[in-house]
This record gives C-alpha cells, structure tokens and sequence, in this order.
C-alpha cells in the first residue's frame, strides 16, 4: 500500500509512512521533525529574568562562616548564615555542617517530643511514615 493510499483509507492526516523489515507499513500521524519554535512564537514571559548575582567568598569569610556555625548553631542555622553571607543554603552545608553534638540535640528534642506524644498521634505518625515509604 503506498504513502498516498494510506492516507486515503485512513481519513486521517498521515504525515509519513515507512515499509519495516518484516513487511508491515509504519504509519505515522505526527511530523518526523518537529517545528522550529523562536523566542518570537513564545508567549511573553510572566516576569523578567534577573540571574541571581552572588559574592564569592574569601578565606577569610569562610572562616567566619564556620566559626560563627560551630560556636552556636541553635541560634546560626543554615539560613540565618545563608542570609548573612549571601549565600545559597547548599553552600553553608558543604561548608558548616551541623556539628555531631547539635545532631545528637536535635535528636533527643526529638525522641522527647515523641516520648510526650499518645498512642493516636504516634500510631497517625508511624502510618503516615510507612505511607511515605511505599512512594
């Protein structure tokens, strides 16, 4: 069956058809190339595009960033530090990671939360934990 053929016991906009190694015919309803699309087909932008111009950091206010995280991270959070320096918060994290007696803190605050919380709320969280696992 030819090209046109096709097309015509179809009724449907063929774009191309193609004759595969077993013999069958490959019809095709979409274009093999897409169209070129230009910044001029777009719809204009909802908001202009400003890159974000971010400092780099010296030595020097590395180290500053690290003592200040070090020295009390209940009150210099990743925030706090990310705001400050101008940094993204990814940054502060490669370079202050909480320090392993905050983490042991944080996860007795934890545990006593837990410990005050009652069979319902523990047994929703618990569902809710196993539910977030099955994703």
């Amino acid at each position: 069956m030819s090209s046109a053929a096709a097309r015509s016991s179809l009724g449907t906009n063929v774009h191309f058809t193609e004759k595969l190694e077993d013999g069958s015919i490959f019809v095709s309803r979409v274009p093999k190339t897409l169209p070129e699309i230009t910044v001029a087909d777009l719809p204009p932008p909802v908001r202009e595009y400003k890159p974000v111009q971010r400092k780099e950091l010296t030595d020097e206010l590395r180290h500053a960033l690290v003592k200040l995280r070090s020295e009390d991270p209940g009150h210099w959070t990743v925030s706090k530090l990310a705001k400050k320096f101008d940094v993204p918060a990814q940054v502060v994290l490669m370079l202050a990671p909480c320090p392993k007696w905050r983490r042991v803190e944080i996860q007795q605050q934890a545990d006593a939360e837990w410990e005050k919380l009652g069979y319902k709320k523990r047994l929703i969280k618990i569902n809710r934990l196993r539910r977030r696992m099955l994703w």
